[in-house]
């Protein structure tokens, strides 16, 4: 009987506190249970079931395991520390009885080894039962062979087990540090500590308004997306620190002003909730500030993988605008010019005439691509890499091409002297007479013959950079005098030619095909453009390339959702803590003003409108920063070739209302149970 004291002592103590135990139960057996379903994913039983070519599915799941591994350490953490603050007043009484630091830490100890063995039990049942169904949306979204063999991964089971017993370790191993350091005394009023009035600091909230505008300044004023990649963790940082700052030291100034405003402050329903604000405002502006960063989180990852999903389609055929693709790129421009394309094209349709099939579509396209930077009333093309970064807003695609590839906007073909260009721009202005563009001390001029601006969102850039298209007379005199070799004897340009078709053939057919041409017609091809002039020949299929890109993107998708569920239970669990901390704290207060004549009617109101205040400035806040980071995420979209800006503010504009929607009813729910625990303050607190 002496043995099972302490677990039946600390199974008491969950039991009778289970308005705190239970919820902090659920988030563990739902951490087990998405670390299993995503170690199971990322296993190679699921291996035959993805589609060739989709492998980066299991590394983005590994990915998707090392979020959840940092945010379970984190959580947790700080979950088990509210939940200690609150159990810290019953583990003085136990000090005050006579129980010794021994005692205490063993029924710690007894409370960690069951809420683990709980977690594990449910969590890896729930994990292995809802694997199946991950496991067929998975492989639904990605188009591979759906099965309904039932599998267990004994592997993901034991590194669950493992992870999570490393962490339940930290847990207990800082609960008995804390324990152990703390007497009798500071035990028993540790729940009711309260804080300080805090103060509100001006230079903290002038500094973090000064920060967040730093932010949404650099998240609207970037000019490409790989800018945008570089600079969106600096901005995620920024608006991190910014939250906590306003949300903490501004949300004090904003009591501190409700109550100088006395026509609003000396009324029932505004006076107890504005100054239990005012109180606490500290603590509770960092518990806000968490909230807006998960909300924030959340809409981010589920409008960005949502439009990457639904725009998956349009992003592969700008990708491979055709099923078959040749593409050589020349270190010799003039195999442009020199009548050897038409040779390449003959010997690719002597072949498929060869295999019966009759290409439709075809689309050849012969281009010279530079980059450079415009600099002193011209382009250089040969910047330096080391000095790239001072620059790199300023940097721009140039397409050469012939003049008899493009129509102007009248329709009408190009007859062009050798001096003459025509620029058509997308994403910038160009307002020059001449276009002049220097490689190393060489230049080359031309008078620009037509201009206009043709803005595709970035479609004609791989990069997403702003582009000039600049129709030639003749593509090798073009570039003759801007010969200039790198470190390698290759050329500071790309000479390529572009070859593609549609074959109306099955995905399989065209898988075979691609078999074909790679033995029959890249060889042939790599004689006719000669070795010295060829850097190198691909042949591509949009069927072999849709499997890597429908399960980047539906990997993408269904992390991205997976996560956001996680998110969503971090972010419910903070807000219902929340609201039992500051029921508790704000119940002999309200208990006060009941008997001073404060009616129940006014109690509601007032705790109306405190949680009404407290609880919009999340989404306020969450709000903006979707808004503001809008821009900057569009562009990172632009070079994965998502382009559709609509789709993507549809998305956004959805999941905010979605979130939204859920946030109200979570608010709706929580506050009767604040108001549950105020209004019975006599019994909460007898």
């Amino acid at each position: 009987m002496k043995k099972l004291f302490y677990p039946r002592l600390a199974w008491e103590g969950l039991r009778k506190n289970r308005q705190l135990s239970r919820p902090y139960l659920l988030t563990c057996v739902c951490m087990v249970a998405v670390f299993y379903i995503l170690s199971f994913l990322a296993s190679p039983i699921v291996l035959p079931l993805i589609p060739v070519g989709a492998s980066i599915v299991f590394e983005i799941m590994n990915l998707g395991r090392y979020v959840i591994m940092a945010f379970s350490l984190i959580f947790l953490y700080y979950t088990y520390s509210f939940l200690l603050r609150r159990r810290s007043r019953e583990f003085g009484l136990y000090n005050v009885l006579g129980m010794g630091k021994r005692n205490l830490v063993r029924i710690i100890t007894w409370e960690n080894v069951i809420t683990f063995a709980i977690a594990m039990t449910c969590g890896l049942f729930l994990g292995i039962l809802l694997s199946k169904l991950a496991e067929l949306g998975l492989v639904n979204l990605l188009g591979g062979t759906i099965d309904f063999v039932f599998r267990v991964d004994s592997t993901a089971i034991w590194q669950t087990v493992l992870f999570y017993a490393i962490i339940f370790g930290l847990l207990m191993l800082s609960a008995v540090i804390r324990t152990v350091r703390a007497n009798a005394v500071s035990l028993m009023k540790t729940e009711n500590a309260g804080e300080k009035p805090p103060k509100g600091n001006w230079l903290f909230a002038i500094l973090g308004v000064l920060i967040l505008g730093g932010a949404y300044y650099i998240a609207i004023t970037v000019k490409n997306p790989v800018t945008a990649i570089l600079l969106f963790f600096v901005a995620v940082l920024m608006v991190i620190l910014a939250t906590y700052l306003l949300l903490v030291t501004g949300s004090v100034k904003l009591c501190r002003i409700l109550q100088s405003n006395k026509g609003y402050y000396y009324k029932a329903k505004h006076f107890v909730s504005v100054s239990s604000m005012a109180f606490r405002m500290k603590r509770n502006g960092a518990g806000l500030a968490s909230i807006c960063i998960i909300a924030t989180m959340i809409l981010v990852m589920l409008s960005t993988t949502t439009c990457m999903w639904f725009g998956a389609e349009d992003s592969l055929r700008k990708t491979f605008p055709r099923e078959i693709n040749f593409t050589a790129n020349l270190n010799n421009p003039e195999k442009l010019t020199d009548g050897t394309p038409d040779k390449a094209a003959s010997m690719i349709l002597d072949e498929l005439q060869k295999n019966g099939i009759a290409p439709k579509n075809i689309r050849e396209q012969k281009l010279i691509d530079l980059s450079g930077v415009r600099k002193d009333g011209l382009i250089q093309c040969d910047y330096e890499t080391a000095s790239m970064g001072a620059d790199f807003n300023s940097l721009l695609e140039i397409y050469m091409v012939p003049a008899d590839s493009i129509e102007t906007s009248d329709n009408s073909l190009l007859d062009l002297a050798a001096d003459e260009v025509v620029v058509i721009t997308d994403g910038m202005d160009y307002t020059d007479d001449t276009l002049t563009l220097a490689m190393g001390e060489k230049t080359r001029s031309w008078k620009i013959r037509h201009y206009e601006r043709n803005d595709t969102n970035g479609d004609t850039s791989s990069m997403g950079f702003p582009t000039m298209t600049v129709a030639v007379a003749d593509l090798a005199a073009a570039v003759s005098g801007l010969e200039e070799a790198d470190d390698e004897g290759r050329m500071k340009f790309q000479s390529q030619w572009y070859y593609s078709f549609d074959t109306g053939l099955s995905d399989a057919e065209n898988t075979d095909l691609h078999v074909t041409l790679s033995k029959n017609v890249r060889p042939d091809l790599n004689n006719l453009f000669t070795e010295d002039a060829t850097r190198w020949i691909s042949i591509d299929t949009r069927a072999e390339g849709s499997a890597d890109f429908y399960g980047t993107y539906g990997s993408l998708f269904f992390i991205g959702i997976l996560l956001s569920i996680v998110f969503v239970f971090a972010a419910v669990l903070i807000i219902y803590y929340k609201q039992i901390s500051e029921g508790y704290e704000d119940a002999k207060r309200f208990d006060i003003m009941q008997k001073v004549g404060m009616t129940k009617k006014e109690i509601r109101s007032s705790i109306s409108s405190q949680l009404l205040t407290v609880f919009a400035l999340p989404m306020i806040f969450a709000g903006m920063h979707l808004i503001f980071a809008f821009p900057m995420i569009r562009k990172m979209l632009a070079l994965l070739h998502l382009t559709n800006v609509d789709l993507f503010m549809r998305t956004t504009i959805i999941s905010f209302v979605v979130f939204a929607i859920f946030y109200g009813i979570v608010y709706v729910l929580t506050s009767g149970i604040y108001y549950r625990i105020v209004s019975g303050a006599t019994d909460q607190n007898a």
